[in-house]
């Protein structure tokens, strides 16, 4: 079974390949096929090492392990490899018959998803640098493939920003490895508690890299390329930045962070606070917007930073809810930029009020929309209530609860004004959807429904984690959601519905890359001043 790790990475690679090279019409199945392989292969490996995940090896070479290019896997890492394979399989279904033809974007897909898969099971930092290099220059070229000018001044933007923030991280590894003469997460990890002693270099490294994977995550203040990146790329690809390439960055905050508990210093309180900043900012800037594609980008922001308040929290319970929210986030905000997707392209245009009568043109999808939306604003019997329960479990009684409330209402807000597009007269212009264009939004609305009422066996049996505590039957929880709603409906006919000037400023706000740049040399002096001096 050791070779299955290896070829979860190079199987979709090779398919991508031989699909640009041969460019025949029938050639976009192969990338059903290996899809179809590399799922049963995760499977079998899963079920092999369901007793002991941790399986490092060395790939190429009997090269000692602190030198060699080395592969591991544990429940963390399969997690993810299982959430990636299954947002791969929803955006070749939602592209097949747009993209069937589109040889060089498929081999981009498979090749990044192949890239990905790597990433996640790397064990030495130097692999993982290269794989996230790997990923920042694939990810440019799908979000400027719609080939508009718009697009390719989203993707530099995208390119140039992380590329900063890759710099930054291998520079920490540098200091690492001058410091452990290894780049192993685990012997790094095993010998920090010992070497450390308050190093300089130590801490250093830490903040080098912990601000290179900020980029990355799209936290406060260096996530000014994501709604770039959102608002122009093609809806399937926008689901996938924003229900899995961002959370790479969460993945790899989990490994270094992992690597660093030994050393004496504690990160949840600062991380707390970015998540806090990351959440209210992202949601305020969702609000004043009217892009139905800004309004998911934002949010996507504001929920990386409510995943973030969750992880960063030392209580191990509200660490989970912060680990489910980056799985359940995946499953209804990709449902909501698939759906917006099809939205844009049958109505031509991406304006909420210009979106009129979608319920009435378009009722299944707009069902799969509503269950997105139930899902990120919190509703009992939905994955996004379970997941932001167990947070608000943890920090209740509280100001940190309220913190955490008031996203919650500025979301609330925000979908109600999106909702705006279900009403009125529907259309009888609009173009038949092929059924395959649904299947994708019937897997991710059944898992947005799946994981909102069979938590309590999802969490046990996977995580090893009881969640029994949790209840959604409870009366408190239907009147929180509704006190939500409410308090988000008074705020938008009192304030959203008038759209004030501050609004239409912030629509128009702009950071170029000069000043994202600025903003990401002040996060790293901001760091070290916290973590070194």
């Amino acid at each position: 079974m050791v070779f299955i790790p290896v070829a979860l990475i190079f199987i979709p690679i090779v398919s991508g390949v031989l699909i640009y090279l041969i460019k025949h019409k029938w050639i976009y199945y192969l990338s059903i096929v290996s899809q179809i392989v590399i799922t049963v292969l995760a499977i079998l490996y899963y079920n092999a090492f369901s007793e002991a995940y941790a399986d490092t090896f060395v790939v190429f070479g009997l090269w000692d392990e602190r030198i060699g290019i080395s592969l591991r896997n544990d429940a963390l890492s399969m997690s993810f490899v299982f959430l990636s394979i299954f947002m791969w399989w929803m955006v070749l279904l939602y592209t097949m018959y747009a993209k069937e033809k589109e040889y060089n974007f498929l081999f981009f897909l498979l090749f990044l998803e192949g890239v990905f898969l790597g990433l996640l099971q790397s064990n030495d930092l130097f692999n993982m640098f290269v794989f996230l290099e790997l990923t920042t220059l694939l990810v440019t070229i799908l979000i400027a493939f719609i080939k508009t000018g718009e697009s390719f001044r989203a993707a530099l933007y995208y390119l140039l920003l992380n590329t900063s923030g890759v710099l930054a991280f291998l520079l920490g590894i540098i200091l690492l490895y001058n410091t452990f003469g290894t780049i192993n997460l685990q012997i790094i990890a095993g010998q920090m508690s010992s070497v450390y002693d308050g190093q300089t270099l130590i801490k250093f490294a830490f903040v080098l890299m912990l601000a290179g994977v900020s980029v990355k995550t799209a936290l406060f203040p260096v996530f000014t390329w994501l709604p770039r990146a959102h608002g122009v790329a093609h809806s399937g690809i926008s689901a996938l930045l924003s229900g899995l390439i961002v959370k790479g960055g969460i993945y790899m905050f989990l490994r270094i962070t992992y690597i660093f508990e030994g050393a004496d210093f504690s990160y949840q309180p600062f991380f707390f606070w970015i998540g806090v900043l990351t959440a209210l900012t992202g949601v305020i800037f969702a609000i004043s917007q009217k892009d139905i594609k800004q309004i998911l980008a934002y949010h996507t922001v504001s929920q990386v930073g409510i995943i973030m308040m969750g992880l960063s929290h030392v209580d191990e319970k509200v660490a989970f809810g912060g680990l489910l929210h980056v799985f359940h986030h995946a499953f209804f905000k990709s449902l909501l930029f698939l759906a917006a997707g099809i939205i844009i392209a049958q109505y031509g245009t991406k304006k909420v009020y210009e979106l009129r009568g979608v319920f009435k043109s378009m009722p299944v999808l707009s069902i799969f929309m509503i269950v997105g939306m139930l899902s990120i604003t919190g509703a009992p019997f939905f994955n996004g209530f379970i997941s932001k329960s167990v947070i608000k479990y943890g920090i209740e009684g509280d100001y940190r609860y309220w913190l955490l409330y008031v996203v919650n209402i500025g979301t609330a807000t925000s979908f109600l004004k999106m909702s705006q597009i279900f009403f009125g007269e529907g259309r009888g212009d609009l173009v038949k959807q092929p059924r395959l264009h649904y299947i994708p939004l019937l897997a991710l609305a059944s898992m947005c429904i799946v994981f909102g009422l069979m938590f309590i066996p999802i969490s046990d049996g996977f995580f090893g984690v009881d969640l029994s505590y949790i209840s959604i039957w409870k009366m408190d929880s239907f009147f929180d959601y509704g006190l939500t709603l409410l308090i988000g409906l008074l705020i938008y006919q009192l304030i959203v519905k008038r759209d004030p000037m501050v609004f239409r400023k912030m629509r128009s706000f702009t950071v170029s890359f000069d000043k994202a740049n600025y903003l990401f040399v002040v996060y790293i002096v901001v760091m070290a001043i916290y973590f070194v001096l």
